[in-house]
């Protein structure tokens, strides 16, 4: 009977759910949890943990519902924090944090930028707030101004465009986009003038709401353009002082559900809408704005999210990694406990991730912390334990025909390729023609020891073998059973004991017709 071995390793096409199962690529995936891709094409659960911070809450009871980091203009870099009615400083070192001020309106988002060397926040209910690093934190003077007699309500969303500081978020003017005085963040009042304030309203009468504010480079044109997104749609505010400014509409078809869900990622711009992961790029011969899906691979779990709780979803780009992570609410939920995890770096590959429940999050100097709904900071991607708790990871292939969907097989045996990076147990399931019930799983326990003698002193490769503790183990075992298709289920759960996955061999043996 003949026999042929297939081999996997380039499984770097990420999860593929819009496929059904015989039509996933080689190295596509029905399912990737709590495993990173490397760039070597393997997927590893390696310093995939976190570790909380503080040990007593920021605030009783009350969610971490903003970090940011904040530098002043001599350059002190702040991990600034927003819990319950707390603006605080926090020192990831210590854990400690220290007050500075402590009257805000209880569990708001607050949304902070960088201006001239001020720290400025809004959250909607409060008047907006300044801090330059050394002074008490004060209101935004020039706040609120009038505008022909009408007088704004408070803003949630800020963003820096054109030199001047850009408000929305209003909720009495929900289409409204309040524009500072030129380099002056604290004057807001219209007057004629290329460098005076103004008010736009954008599409006021569509029933919509403004959600997010981001500033986005044209390489081509060289110049910023302000792209505000609704609900439902997106507009650009295009020019430079007052006397050009202009809005234009990009897209009828899609928005942002929440401002901290768009994230710039070079010169593009990633966002949630309710559609799915979207971009906004710019075309490199024309400098026209192109909206693009991003999700397509993820689609059905996309379906899958809490619509009526996507407003507190948010990204993060973790640029060592060229990864963006969207913290979302899965059906059912209220809250985010869900990271979709895109590598752009590497075939736009998808994965996520569970088990980390975040309301905010930021990079700062290269590290990625969270805060989780009972006043906790986290440190992510420490160590090997969810803050002492096991992390649950599973890698689950398509179901593949070998070049052969008409002819029954069986496996001859499976070699499978482990990094040597901790004593740890591996779980493998076989399943054969769709039948993925536990009556049918056929299983495997595998145990991986590092072997000290697997690499010499001074000769091990770069990237390949690290001396005294991963060489690759092989793995070799033949599962029971027959058919016409097969499916690899690699799972596992323990703490501190990390895996790495770099591909297997399948060597089939082809006999009778199906």
């Amino acid at each position: 009977m003949p026999i042929q071995t297939f081999g996997f390793f380039d499984n770097t096409g990420g999860m593929n759910l819009r496929s059904n199962d015989v039509s996933l690529g080689s190295g596509e995936a029905e399912e990737i949890v709590n495993l990173h891709a490397t760039s070597r094409g393997s997927w590893s659960s390696n310093n995939a943990g976190y570790r909380h911070l503080n040990t007593v809450p920021l605030s009783a009871g009350a969610a971490v519902t903003a970090l940011y980091e904040f530098i002043t203009l001599a350059g002190t870099s702040y991990l600034m924090t927003v819990s319950g009615s707390r603006l605080a400083t926090f020192e990831p070192g210590t854990g400690s944090s220290t007050t500075l001020l402590n009257t805000l309106t209880p569990d708001l988002r607050i949304n902070f930028v960088t201006f001239k060397g001020l720290l400025i926040g809004c959250n909607g209910s409060d008047v907006p707030k300044k801090w330059d690093g050394v002074s008490a934190v004060t209101d935004l003077a020039g706040w609120p101004p009038s505008i022909d007699g009408v007088t704004p309500g408070q803003p949630s969303l800020s963003e820096i465009f054109a030199n001047r500081l850009i408000f929305s978020g209003d909720a009495n003017y929900p289409s409204m986009l309040y524009i500072s005085a030129l380099e002056n963040a604290e004057n807001f009042t219209p007057a004629f003038g290329a460098a005076s304030a103004g008010a736009i309203q954008v599409s006021p009468g569509d029933g919509d709401k403004i959600t997010a504010i981001k500033t986005l480079f044209l390489p081509n044109t060289n110049e910023e353009i302000l792209i505000i997104f609704k609900e439902r749609s997106t507009y650009m505010l295009t020019g430079n002082d007052a006397t050009n400014f202009a809005l234009q509409k990009v897209s009828c078809e899609f928005g942002a559900v929440s401002h901290q869900s768009v994230i710039l990622v070079g010169n593009d711009l990633m966002f949630l809408s309710q559609e799915g992961v979207t971009s906004l790029t710019t075309s490199t011969t024309q400098g026209n704005i192109v909206t693009g899906f991003l999700s397509n691979a993820i689609q059905p779990q996309i379906t899958r999210l809490n619509r009526n709780a996507l407003g507190q979803s948010f990204a993060i780009h973790l640029r060592h990694r060229q990864e963006v992570w969207w913290f979302v609410p899965d059906s059912g939920y209220t809250q985010n406990q869900t990271v979709l995890v895109y590598n752009y770096g590497m075939n736009q590959a998808w994965s996520k991730r569970t088990g980390i429940v975040a309301a905010s999050g930021t990079m700062r100097q290269g590290i990625l912390y969270t805060g989780n709904y009972a006043g906790f900071v986290q440190e992510q991607l420490y160590g090997n334990s969810y803050n002492g708790q096991p992390i649950s990871w599973i890698y689950r292939t398509g179901f593949m025909n070998f070049a052969a969907p008409k002819l029954r097989k069986r496996i001859k045996d499976i070699e499978l390729f482990l990094k040597q990076i901790s004593t740890v147990s591996v779980t493998v399931n076989c399943y054969w023609d769709f039948r993925r019930g536990s009556v049918n799983r056929l299983t495997k326990v595998l145990n991986v020891v590092p072997d000290a003698s697997s690499s010499i002193y001074s000769t091990a490769i770069f990237g390949q073998d690290y001396y005294n503790v991963s060489g690759s183990s092989i793995f070799k075992f033949i599962p029971p059973g027959s058919g016409v298709y097969f499916q690899l289920e690699f799972t596992g759960q323990d703490t501190n004991k990390p895996v790495e996955i770099e591909g297997w061999n399948i060597t089939t043996i082809y006999g009778g017709s199906h």
